[in-house]
């Protein structure tokens, strides 16, 4: 829960600088489209959420709770690219918690079938 109030947070900030930044919205072809703030927070809260945990479920979860479709594609890019970052930067919460408290689990399965 502390994930997602941080990532909404992060998000709305960045919402609201651009709305700031850009008043009138973007104009792209001729169609102008406005900033949304609370969309930049659902977004936040996705991209945080997966990056600690890294699970690709958090963004199906985000988009269940809003309800709205036109979201799905930049959440799912949010935590797509968050989930990669942070793989490649750190281990999960999960695996992080696992380790401190050394609970027997099962290691890292290689793929070479060479035995």
């Amino acid at each position: 829960m502390h994930l997602c109030v941080s990532g909404a947070a992060f998000g709305r900030l960045v919402g609201e600088g651009l709305a700031t930044l850009f008043p009138d919205g973007f104009n792209i072809d001729g169609h102008i489209y406005h900033i949304v703030p609370g969309a930049y927070a659902v977004i936040g809260a996705a991209a945080l959420t997966a990056g600690v945990t890294h699970t690709i479920s958090t963004g199906v979860i985000m988009m269940e709770l809003t309800g709205q479709i036109n979201y799905a594609l930049p959440i799912l890019i949010s935590v797509i690219l968050a989930n990669m970052v942070s793989q490649s930067l750190q281990p999960s919460i999960y695996d992080t918690v696992i380790r401190i408290k050394k609970l027997p689990y099962l290691p890292m399965l290689s793929w070479d079938h060479r035995e």
